[in-house]
């Protein structure tokens, strides 16, 4: 009896976990802070990080207006769509993992709110 009753509950476990899908993950699994760069004036350290098991892509991040008086470090993390767009591609529209924060530098007069605004969630299980 008691090895059937752990078995059930392993069983179950594993049923929970493998079926953890796209329901389960959401936009505001990311997590975006920022911070001011200490002894540098207007210089600004902002960090997107995944709190999801699940991969996200093709992240859009509200960025109305955004400019930096320095080039973006590194190039090419943080993309304005263009035009008279108020949104950006976070990572050039690549994966955003949980067990890597996507980190950027820039540098304005004010600060710029960059809420995410739409990725693609996907989730594999193995």
């Amino acid at each position: 009896m008691e090895v059937k009753l752990v078995v059930t509950l392993v069983a179950w476990m594993m049923f929970c976990i493998s079926s953890r899908g796209n329901a389960e993950c959401s936009l505001s699994d990311l997590e975006v802070t920022q911070t001011t760069v200490p002894g540098q004036t207007g210089r600004y350290l902002v960090t997107v990080e995944n709190k999801c098991i699940c991969t996200q892509t093709d992240v859009k991040l509200a960025c109305p207006g955004f400019d930096s008086s320095i080039p973006v470090d590194p190039a090419g993390v943080i993309t304005p769509d263009g035009g008279d767009s108020d949104l950006c591609t976070l990572n050039d529209g690549g994966p955003v993992t949980n067990d890597v924060k996507v980190k950027f530098y820039y540098a304005w007069s004010t600060q710029f709110s960059f809420a995410p605004v739409s990725s693609n969630i996907s989730c594999s299980v193995a």
